[in-house]
Order: structure tokens, then sequence, then C-alpha cells
């Protein structure tokens, strides 16, 4: 049986999960500079107008993620 992870876009607003990993390495290096971290809670804020950027909450730190750097982070599903 094949695990699937969820991904930032597959929350709904004010869900948490925690990040468990990060699909593409080079947005990987990216977003632990920002401060998202495996084992970070996100609660995802909202989503922008036309859903090509996502507002999260990490650990009390609001970010701002593209669409691409959203999907790039698997949470706990």
């Amino acid at each position: 049986m094949q695990r699937r992870y969820r991904t930032i876009p597959d929350l709904k607003a004010h869900e948490s999960a925690r990040a468990l990993a990060f699909e593409d390495p080079a947005l990987a290096s990216k977003l632990t500079a920002m401060g998202l971290l495996p084992g970070t809670l996100i609660e995802l804020v909202r989503r922008a107008p036309f859903g090509k950027a996502y507002y999260i909450k990490a650990d009390g730190v609001r970010l701002a993620l593209r669409e691409e750097e959203a999907f790039s982070i698997l949470i706990d599903a």
C-alpha cells in the first residue's frame, strides 16, 4: 500500500498540518532559509484570489508562498 501525502493546496482555510518533507531539493533550501523545516506546524491562512499564492502561518510566522513552493511541501495526511 502506497502512502499518499498531501500538500499545502490540499488544506482548507485555517486547517493545520505538520510539514514532513520537500519534493524539490532546489526549493527545499529556500524554504528552510525561510524557517520552514520538517516538523513545522503549518496553518493555511488563506489563498490568493486567483489561487497562485498561499498565505500560511508556520510556527507563528506568516509567509506567502508561490504555487510551486506550496506544491513542493509534503504534509501529513
